[in-house]
C-alpha cells in the first residue's frame, strides 16, 4: 500500500444558490484561488453546491467577496480541519477544457485582485511568523 501524503486545510467556502450559465466559471475561479481541485456536491432537490478550501478565513473571504461580484451566489465560511487530499491538483489533472477556461479566468481583474489580498495575507503571516521567532 503506497503512503499517501495527507492535506489538511483549516477553512470551507461553500458557494451555493448560483446561476446554472456561470456554474464553470465559478468552478474555475475557486480552483485558481484555493490553489486546490474544487468539490461539486448536491442534488437537484436540495441543490448543487461547491466546495472549495483554504488555509484562511481572510482567504476564503476574499474569494468569497470575489464569486459573489461576478455571479448572484450566496457563500458560507466554515471552520474546522478538512482532509483535501483527493483534491490536490498534481495527483488529479484538469481536463484540457478545464485549463484553458482556468487560464482565461486568471486574467480577469476579479481574480488577480483576490490573489493579491490572499498573498498579502499569507505574506503578512510569514513576516509575523518571522518577528516571533526572531523575538525568541
Amino acid at each position: 500500500m503506497k503512503d499517501v501524503l495527507l492535506v489538511k486545510k483549516s477553512v470551507k467556502l461553500i458557494v451555493y444558490s448560483y446561476s446554472e450559465e456561470k456554474l464553470e466559471h465559478v468552478r474555475a475561479m475557486l480552483t485558481i484561488l484555493s490553489g486546490l481541485n474544487v468539490e461539486r456536491r448536491g442534488g437537484a432537490f436540495l441543490g448543487r453546491k461547491f466546495y472549495a478550501y483554504f488555509d484562511d478565513v481572510a482567504s476564503a473571504q476574499a474569494a468569497a467577496q470575489a464569486l459573489v461580484r461576478i455571479v448572484s451566489c450566496r457563500t458560507k465560511v466554515c471552520v474546522g480541519t478538512f482532509d483535501v487530499t483527493n483534491l490536490v491538483r498534481d495527483t488529479h489533472p484538469a481536463t484540457l477544457k478545464d485549463r484553458k477556461l482556468q487560464a482565461q479566468v486568471s486574467k480577469t481583474s476579479l481574480v488577480k485582485e483576490a490573489n493579491s489580498v490572499i498573498n498579502a495575507i499569507k505574506r503578512s503571516k510569514t513576516e509575523h511568523h518571522c518577528k516571533d521567532v526572531e523575538e525568541n
